[in-house]
């Protein structure tokens, strides 16, 4: 009796689960452009013929549209298929792990055009917007993965992070996103962007949630990605209930490096935050992040070069076929020279022992990861990045390959939601998760939804 009601329970919660998702989507896609492609149905199939029972059993998941899921073909958002990409990938290796754990696959989200440029709406598929603001960006590239989160269309969104693509979308929308250090997760079955920089990570409402999720997806592939580590998994689920009284935090605003501009609220915000972390016990200094705006500089040689490189056959053979946005940007790559691209490695190394060495004497480092709220669609152009990343601070990070949590914090003048980024030693996922936990039980600016 007792088997019979926990596997009828089982049952009734994920199909709740799948049908609260549906209704959500149903109500919002059409304004947000969210998914690539639904599988609600799917979903429900696939947990009637195989139904699976673990520590996320229930939890609903979009899968961005350039990791391999087993219910439907993945497009990068694309009209144009890689050669080195057949039909028939193997599903990603986080997507197995997180089915197994229980998880359900409800949809592939939208993304920017092979993870890289902006959705000009010349290339197929959505173009997503903000649900704070629909005449605003969602955040990219994995920009349907954060609007869905905060809608409710699922609990958490599977996204890459090569410069920021997991991080933006969730400070951009007011979710929260994981970032671990590179090397934690392993990226087999995705579409890579620049490989020596991409990640795989979770989107969420909470960091507890983003802990739960990584505890599953992290460990070694050595059968499948050469990047992955072979570093011990983590107690996170542990660190979301650790005391952070007492650790050493390093505050840097960045604000000498915000080149698009500072909202006029962000500067408080951001101060009310770093107070309340006070509040936690913890012991707060400033600090400068070493050379930060040539991490910046390595960082988009390292993505444009390997990008163009996978790229190059594509783009010749098939220019039209991208979408303007796409094409542009994978086309700059071109300029970079190998010379370029040798040096860029050689000062990664330096540059991440550098900013490394700053954790001898502070536990995590805290800054914004934006100095303004998302930007207006219409005013994003794809050879202009300060058009809408100009005072984004997400790429230094995946140069030095350091973990980062980013959480909300408030919101700009005209309502648009602030975050600011915690960043750990490497390996050390566990100080960066303990921080954004507690500062998330103190404070309430993760559980605010938007009125869509």
């Amino acid at each position: 009796m007792t088997t019979v009601t926990a596997s009828t329970d089982l049952h009734d919660r994920v199909e709740e689960a799948v049908e609260r998702s549906r209704r959500a989507s149903d109500a919002v896609d059409g304004k947000l452009g969210v998914f690539v492609t639904p599988l609600h149905d799917e979903a429900l199939e696939a947990h009637r013929n195989h139904p699976r029972q673990g520590p996320l059993t229930g939890v609903t998941l979009g899968v961005k549209d350039v990791i391999f899921e087993s219910s439907a073909p993945t497009t990068a958002q694309s009209r144009v298929a890689l050669a080195a990409w057949p039909e028939g990938q193997p599903e990603a290796t986080v997507i197995s792990r997180l089915k197994r754990a229980g998880a359900v696959v409800v949809g592939k989200t939208a993304t920017m055009e092979y993870a890289l440029g902006v959705q000009d709406g010349t290339g197929p598929g959505p173009v997503s917007r903000n649900p704070w603001n629909t005449d605003r960006w969602a955040g990219g590239s994995s920009s349907g993965s954060g609007s869905g989160v905060m809608t409710g269309c699922f609990d958490a969104a599977i996204a890459t992070d090569t410069t920021g693509s997991l991080r933006i979308p969730a400070a951009y929308t007011g979710a929260t996103g994981l970032k671990a250090t590179r090397g934690r997760v392993p990226t087999t079955g995705t579409y890579p962007l620049a490989p020596s920089l991409d990640t795989v990570g979770p989107i969420a409402g909470s960091v507890d949630l983003c802990a739960r999720l990584l505890q599953v997806m992290a460990g070694p592939d050595p059968d499948g990605d050469p990047f992955a580590a072979a570093e011990p998994v983590g107690d996170w689920i542990a660190a979301l209930d650790a005391d952070v009284a007492g650790l050493r935090i390093g505050v840097d605003t960045l604000a000498a490096h915000a080149d698009a501009g500072v909202d006029p609220a962000q500067p408080a915000v951001f101060e009310r935050a770093l107070r309340d972390l006070d509040g936690l016990g913890v012991c707060r200094s400033t600090v400068e992040v070493p050379a930060y705006p040539l991490l910046n500089v390595v960082g988009n040689v390292l993505m444009l070069a390997e990008a163009h490189e996978i790229h190059h056959d594509s783009l010749v053979r098939d220019w039209a076929r991208y979408g303007r946005g796409a094409r542009w940007v994978f086309a700059a790559g071109e300029s970079i020279t190998s010379r370029d691209y040798l040096r860029a490695q050689r000062l990664r190394d330096t540059l991440a022992r550098q900013v490394q060495a700053l954790f001898d004497e502070f536990d995590v480092l805290v800054t914004p990861t934006c100095h303004l709220g998302a930007p207006v669609l219409d005013g994003m152009h794809p050879l202009d990045p300060s058009t809408y990343l100009g005072s984004m601070h997400t790429t230094a990070w995946s140069v030095t390959g350091h973990p980062v949590a980013v959480v909300p914090i408030g919101f700009t003048e005209d309502g648009l939601p602030l975050s600011m980024s915690i960043v750990g030693p490497h390996w050390r996922e566990d100080r960066v998760i303990a921080v954004a936990s507690a500062f998330q039980r103190l404070t309430d600016h993760h559980r605010r939804r938007p009125a869509v």
